[in-house]
């Protein structure tokens, strides 16, 4: 019985090939990246956003849409005025929610769907 619960565990770390964006100054890619794989083991590539907003509007719906055909979870932790640039570039790309949630003044995280 112990092997079996063990081989679903390895069945469902497989099963996460996600990508986590960031802004820098909210943390490194490793910090992320090991955050992520804590709370939902798989494979998690972080991606940096730009300072500027037009550079950070265009990298996210470029990522966003890479990752439709390569990816599986798409998550972030940005700040609120970040937030707005990405919501707006992944509804621009038809993209839509799971949840969003404001966890302190400057960190808000999210999970968009694919």
């Amino acid at each position: 019985m112990g092997s079996q619960t063990h081989v679903a565990e390895a069945v469902n770390t497989g099963q996460i090939k996600g990508i986590c964006l960031y802004v820098p100054s909210l943390g490194k890619a490793s910090e992320f990246v090991e955050e992520m794989n804590r709370n939902a083991p798989g494979e998690w590539t972080a991606r940096p956003l730009p300072g500027e907003m037009m550079d950070c509007y265009l990298e996210t719906k470029n990522i966003y849409e890479e990752a439709r055909g390569n990816a599986n979870t798409f998550v972030g932790v940005v700040d609120p005025a970040t937030f707005a640039i990405v919501h707006e570039a992944i509804a621009d790309s038809g993209g839509s929610f799971h949840y969003v949630k404001y966890e302190e003044r400057n960190r808000v995280t999210f999970s968009a769907q694919m």
